[in-house]
């Protein structure tokens, strides 16, 4: 997975369903480079090393060889530098598991 920007600059755009001032967005590249399809389940976000949020049933499906893009964003009631990380797991084409943690994602401060 690559991150763009890391580190991602503040911002006060406006995120839906949130109403804190403190934003940041990013992009997420998931890159499969093996030989078969992935498909991504289940994500876990963490933000200052605690879990911020999970889902399940996401069904994002990689063909072997391709990337996809997520665009993620984060706010909060403070404009300090924040560390975040996407963890994903899910299943392969042969169904074996897959357990992916994200790399370390800085959030600047205001």
């Amino acid at each position: 997975m690559t991150i763009s920007p890391n580190p991602v600059p503040w911002s006060s755009n406006p995120i839906p369903n949130c109403s804190l001032t403190n934003t940041w967005t990013y992009t997420q590249i998931l890159d499969n480079a093996g030989s078969v399809e992935i498909t991504l389940s289940d994500r876990t976000d963490f933000m200052d090393g605690a879990v911020l949020s999970t889902r399940s049933g996401l069904g994002i499906v990689i063909p072997a060889g391709s990337k996809t893009t997520l665009t993620t964003r984060f706010c909060s009631a403070s404009g300090v530098e924040h560390h975040t990380r996407t963890d994903f797991t899910g299943t392969d084409a042969k169904n074996n598991r897959i357990n992916f943690r994200g790399p370390d994602v800085v959030l600047s401060k205001k």
